[in-house]
């Protein structure tokens, strides 16, 4: 093998290896940001938009805290108002859960059935870490993390 072709063959190799550690290293880094984002959604997002909002305003520190305090009370009042209308939330997607049942074949009720059943548990495993790392809920409202413990569609008995 001649020296243009170790030459080729060795651009080409580290050509190869910036694409797959490129490929690596965005992976890992989207799968923690997903992670963070399914183990304390509202905290999350809450802080990707102060931090968008407020990026080039120069705040000194007392601007900071006090800003993020609104947030953080900002994210402690959708939760409130969350848990004061889940239950309907969660009664209107059961009557629809029932009327797409009704229109399905008996063979089809048993397929969707199993279909609610695996959404459900693929989004109830979030559902015991959702409220980690959020802030807690006001003592007026001493339950209102437990009204939102599942999907919307919650699985029905056939």
């Amino acid at each position: 093998m001649n020296t243009y072709w170790k030459a080729v063959l060795g651009v080409i190799l580290i050509f190869a290896l910036g694409v797959t550690s490129g490929v690596v290293g965005s992976s890992i880094f989207a799968q923690r940001k997903m992670a963070a984002f399914l183990q304390r959604p509202g905290l999350t997002l809450m802080n990707a938009m102060e931090k968008r909002l407020t990026r080039n305003l120069d705040l000194d520190a007392d601007q900071k805290q006090l800003i993020h305090e609104y947030f953080m009370d900002n994210l402690r009042q959708h939760k409130q108002l969350q848990a004061l209308i889940q239950p309907q939330v969660r009664q209107l997607n059961h009557t629809t859960v029932q009327q797409i049942r009704a229109a399905l074949r008996p063979d089809q009720q048993v397929l969707f059935d199993q279909n609610l059943k695996d959404l459900h548990n693929r989004f109830s495993q979030f559902a015991s870490n959702q409220d980690a790392g959020n802030p807690p809920p006001p003592e007026s409202q001493p339950n209102a993390a437990s009204t939102n413990s599942g999907p919307a569609f919650p699985p029905t008995t056939p």
